[in-house]
């Protein structure tokens, strides 16, 4: 309650510091509404002291937030008392206040309490008032929920069938309700004596409806409703049919006769699965049928016994899968080969389309004209069961003709030949052998071959051949048009292999050439139109040519400008630089020998003293026939030496790439015949005014007066700066912001010490700076954490500590000055 005082005094009960002392902090937990005076004396310094200064604590009374009463509710009766208005739980409260849900359920709203909202257990809702003074008090209301057993909601009635009951099946009537606590007691409203427990046996229950009553037990004072529940009992009448009932022996349960809804049959009078409908019926066996009640879904637990009698079926088989198919000169065909042999025997045989050649099962085929003939087979049936009959088609046929042996000479150009028509009178229907490209009788000269091809033709009368043979002669071809660009230096030229792949060996050139045969030669034969001719042999017709056009071309030589161009080895010069030395119209062709037969890319380094041969390639690709020569001359300066290779230089006296000149024996200032490289080739040269850096390396190239030439292999340098001796650090700085002395530095100290370690500290002997090469220096403004200043430290004396840091010099201490 005081500002800028000091600490050091007693606190007194009342206006002056006659009364009795009081603590500080004081405990004011225990006082009244009131108003309450305490005074401080504070301790003389020496004869020195200060007036006593008062301080008045005001007590303001508390609001009346009322005498809070608890509520308490089962738990099913909470939709019944819900919303609770909390207010109703005070008496002799103050308004203005507001509630608070202190275990925040979410069921309160303003003073309202939604108690379906809350489960089991003890909530509190408190009641606070904050008056004009800031006092605040609270009254907290206790709702508890207890507790209360639940009889549960009563599900839809079960339902069973008598027929699906097994032998004493029970059922659990607690399955019918939802919910309840299973601490209670049933009761059996029926008298129906099936129940123990909760537990009902409804094997022996008669069809009907039986209602069961559960009593929960009550939890204290809570208590439940009573639930009645439901189980019915069903059963299905048996459907009504005829006792006894027959069939034909291709009866299926599908057969069976019975009057009911949704028919089921049995093999058993109980138990059992239903019979599949196609199930086939068994001679003198029962079956049991029975209904199911569309409503209740129930079978009948009583089923009807049916006795079935069943008759054979007679069979007249089916037809073979092999049909009969006989030559008109058969006088016996058997008509059972055409069934499949599972016909009862003691049938008869019909005669569909009236041939008269039928006795019997007997055909006579001699006098029947090729085609297909159809007979029944029919086998008599007792009733129930009906007659049996199978239809066969027996096909007869007449003996075959291949026609007559024939030859064919055909052209390897022809059109595709149809050799049936060459065999005479022929039947159709045949094969050919070896097989046709068409697949057919088409004869294709293009992709079949020569050869003897064979035409059978096959039936019942037996088989029967003819054959063609077939030459191919080959068309002549002498391949396709072609032409020649030669040029004159080339070598010869085989003009046969421009023709392609298709020409035929063979034949003639006209006119005829230098070789007597149809290699061209540029030298000797004339440019002109070469024909080449393949004779043709019948059937094959005309002749075949084909023509060969050539023209002869030369290049002119390149021009010489230069015979023998220097060159510097330090520009790394290439074939490719001696175009400079000629004037050339084409593509330039460079060779290492007179005889152009080693010829270059043009990415070779050029020689001292060789001899290159230079030729040139025209628009249309022919090289010129004659090369010129250029003599190639590559000149070189020797690479610089040092006079002292043990020489270094301080950083601080500004050393250059010309202070590294004056340390080179083959320097001449007068000349400038020093030239600087930061790369030992390639590169830009260095101005030699630029200053020496810090683990630099520098290449120095020797330039030749009478050449221009520099140095191919430079001289590498590494100057050490860092020879500066000891350092002093100065004795003051003035961190004023004028831009002089601003921090305490030594020019390019972390070159010279890179790992210098530096400390000062204020006259106290605290830390106020540390740093190194990686850190800004020091700008008299602490970068520790913990300083008494913070900001500008003050001006005036400094100790530091530096450590070099570099394996030779100790460390070392001393003062410095601060001002500004």
């Amino acid at each position: 309650m005081l500002e800028g005082e000091d600490q050091t005094g007693t606190w007194f009960v009342g206006t002056d510091n006659l009364g009795a002392t009081a603590t500080n902090p004081i405990d004011l937990s225990g006082f009244t509404a009131g108003t309450y005076d305490f005074t401080f004396d504070v301790d003389a310094i020496g004869s020195c002291d200060d007036p006593l200064v008062t301080v008045q604590v005001i007590i303001n009374p508390l609001p009346n937030t009322g005498t809070p009463s608890s509520a308490t509710f089962c738990e099913n009766d909470l939709a019944a008392n819900s919303p609770l208005d909390l207010f109703g739980q005070l008496s002799g409260e103050d308004t203005g206040g507001s509630w608070s849900d202190d275990n925040t359920s979410g069921a309160l709203t303003g003073s309202d309490v939604d108690l379906t909202a809350l489960a089991i257990g003890s909530y509190n809702f408190t009641y606070t008032i904050t008056d004009a003074n800031n006092c605040t008090n609270s009254s907290t209301v206790t709702v508890t929920v207890e507790d209360a057993p639940e009889s549960g909601t009563v599900n839809t009635p079960i339902e069973f069938c008598i027929a699906e009951i097994t032998a004493a099946q029970t059922y659990n009537l607690f399955n019918l309700l939802e919910g309840e606590d299973q601490a209670g007691t049933w009761s059996d409203d029926n008298a129906s004596g099936a129940l123990s427990g909760n537990t009902l046996t409804i094997d022996g229950l008669a069809a009907g409806t039986y209602n069961f009553t559960y009593d929960v037990d009550a939890i204290g004072s809570c208590d439940d409703v009573n639930v009645t529940v439901s189980v019915v009992i069903n059963d299905t009448p048996a459907p009504t049919a005829s006792a006894s009932q027959e069939f034909c022996d291709s009866a299926t349960v599908a057969d069976l006769v019975a009057t009911g809804t949704t028919i089921q049959w049995y093999d058993a009078a109980t138990g059992g699965s239903p019979l599949d409908a196609t199930t086939a019926l068994v001679d003198g066996e029962d079956y049991y049928a029975t209904q199911t009640d569309g409503t209740t879904n129930c079978e009948s637990s009583i089923r009807t016994q049916v006795d079935v009698t069943i008759y054979q079926s007679p069979d007249a088989g089916n037809a073979n899968t092999s049909a009969i198919i006989a030559c008109n000169d058969n006088n016996n065909i058997d008509l059972f080969d055409g069934l499949d042999g599972t016909e009862d025997t003691g049938g008869s045989w019909n005669d569909d389309d009236a041939t008269g050649a039928l006795t019997g099962n007997s055909l006579d085929a001699t006098g029947l004209a090729a085609g297909t003939y159809d007979f029944t087979y029919t086998v008599t049936g007792a009733a129930p069961c009906v007659d049996d009959s199978t239809t066969i088609t027996v096909t007869i046929e007449a003996p075959q003709s291949a026609g007559a042996d024939t030859t064919l000479d055909i052209c390897s150009t022809d059109a595709v030949t149809d050799l049936f028509t060459l065999l005479g009178a022929a039947d159709i229907g045949g094969t050919w052998s070896p097989a046709l490209t068409s697949g057919t009788g088409d004869f294709d000269p293009a992709a079949d071959a020569s050869g003897t091809y064979t035409y059978t033709i096959t039936n019942a009368c037996g088989t029967v051949s003819s054959e063609v043979v077939v030459t191919v002669i080959e068309a002549p071809n002498a391949g396709a048009n072609a032409t020649l660009a030669a040029c004159a230096g080339d070598a010869t030229t085989d003009l046969f292999t421009l023709l392609g792949t298709d020409a035929q060996t063979g034949g003639t050139w006209s006119p005829a050439l230098a070789s007597g045969t149809g290699v061209f030669d540029p030298a000797v034969d004339n440019a002109g139109t070469y024909i080449y001719t393949v004779l043709a042999v019948a059937p094959c017709a005309p002749d075949a040519t084909a023509e060969v056009t050539v023209t002869i071309d030369d290049s002119l030589p390149v021009v010489v400008l230069d015979p023998n161009p220097a060159f510097c080895l330090a520009d790394s010069p290439t074939v490719t630089d001696l175009n400079n030395s000629i004037r050339f119209t084409g593509t330039v062709n460079w060779y290492e020998d007179a005889a152009l037969t080693l010829p270059l890319s043009g990415t070779e380094t050029l020689v001292d003293g060789e001899d290159y041969y230079a030729t040139q390639t025209n628009s249309t690709g022919c090289e010129s026939s004659v090369a010129v020569q250029i003599d190639a001359t590559v000149n070189d300066a020797p690479t610089p030496t040092l006079a002292d290779a043990g020489e270094d230089y301080c950083i601080n006296d500004g050393p250059t790439l010309r202070t590294l000149s004056d340390n080179i024996v083959e320097y001449n200032s007068a000349l400038n015949n020093i030239v600087w490289y930061d790369v030992p080739t390639g590169g830009t040269a260095i101005p030699d005014d630029t200053a020496l850096g810090n683990n630099s390396t520098y290449y120095a190239a020797l330039i030749d007066q009478t050449t221009g030439c520099e140095s191919s292999v430079r001289l590498a340098v590494t100057p050490d700066i860092t020879a500066c001796g000891k350092i002093s650090l100065p004795d003051g700085f003035s961190p004023n912001g004028d831009g002089t002395n601003d921090t305490y530095d030594i020019d390019n100290l972390d070159i010279l010490y890179p790992n210098f370690e530096l400390e000062i500290f204020n006259r106290n002997g605290n830390l106020v700076y540390k740093g190194n090469a990686s850190t800004p220096r020091f700008d008299g403004t602490s970068n520790q954490g913990r300083v008494v200043v913070k900001g500008d430290l003050p001006v005036g004396v400094y100790f530091y500590i530096f450590r070099f840091n570099n394996g030779v010099d100790a460390p070392e201490q001393g003062r410095l000055y601060l001002s500004r």
